[in-house]
């Protein structure tokens, strides 16, 4: 694994901006030299029609968030990476080959793991870390955990796709029931490896979030099965809220996912992630189809 910790080029830029950055202070000293690394990330993040770099940290309460992530120690966060990675290799029995960037991202994103040619680019942006105190542990081993299971030929080769495609066929060819086992795998790893939090930071929701997609759990459940049926649909789509016959929060499928996999782990794995690491999820579409959320 190679890691690339920018948190200082961060840390210094925040002391010096006391006031909102302009876009062109934003260019020159932040994003320019960390363009080489950043680039890939900030074109799939802007095809998606997410908003502008600068729109977002320019939607900040700049004084609120300076004071708030002024503190963030760069050899903290180095420690706090390596300990995770330990924790993913040492449950898996394997080494994780991968790069990491350390960045702050004005909250423009916290994880993303990157797959393309058959490795990643583990983009964690780690100015998240005020939500609460265990967030970036979560967060780390939730995107380790992708390049764990990601990076195993066998995943891929069950449905007739190539280990080494590029991150562009990744994105078209990553069938419904893959992203729905591997979100939910990495949510189940992640609440494994950092116990006795609270079960909604292991879904990217608040207490009352998740209360809400368990309470509406048949719709949720609805969107799911149809998606895994339809041969043409995208996984994409199973992030559009407009889609659910009420309002849900966002992710909701990410925590029917994770209790699926908790099934999945009982069910084929006899509790040990290692067992189901490499399964095929094309196999398990019958279960997958019989499983109801909150049942």
């Amino acid at each position: 694994m190679k890691i690339y910790n920018t948190l200082q080029l961060f840390v210094d830029c925040l002391k010096k901006w006391e006031t909102l950055p302009s876009e062109s202070e934003l260019l020159k000293n932040y994003l320019e030299p960390l363009e080489n690394l950043l680039a890939p990330m900030l074109k799939d993040f802007s095809s998606h029609g997410r908003p502008s770099f600068y729109e977002t940290l320019s939607s900040l309460n700049w004084k609120e968030y300076r004071e708030q992530t002024l503190g963030l120690d760069p050899s903290r966060e180095l420690k706090r990476l390596k300990h995770q990675m330990s924790l993913v290799e040492n449950i898996f029995g394997l080494t994780l080959e991968c790069e990491v960037v350390l960045w702050g991202a004005f909250t423009l994103m916290d994880g993303y793991a990157r797959f393309d040619k058959g490795t990643h680019r583990v983009y964690l942006g780690v100015d998240e870390q005020f939500l609460h105190p265990h967030y970036l542990n979560i967060l780390m081993s939730h995107e380790l955990t992708h390049v764990a299971r990601e990076s195993r030929p066998s995943v891929w080769t069950g449905f007739g796709l190539d280990p080494e495609m590029s991150h562009t066929q990744f994105q078209k060819s990553q069938p419904v029931i893959e992203h729905l086992f591997s979100e939910g795998f990495s949510c189940v790893v992640s609440e494994i490896l950092n116990p006795s939090d609270q079960p909604w930071n292991y879904v990217y929701q608040t207490k009352d979030s998740l209360e809400q997609v368990f309470e509406n759990g048949p719709a949720v459940d609805r969107v799911v099965h149809h998606h895994l049926k339809d041969k043409s649909a995208s996984y994409r789509t199973l992030y559009d809220l407009s889609q659910y016959s009420r309002q849900l929060p966002r992710y909701s499928h990410y925590a029917w996912a994770w209790q699926w996999v908790k099934k999945v782990l009982a069910d084929f794995g006899h509790g040990d992630p290692k067992q189901i690491l490499t399964l095929c999820s094309k196999e398990l579409m019958d279960h997958a189809m019989s499983f109801r959320l909150g049942c």
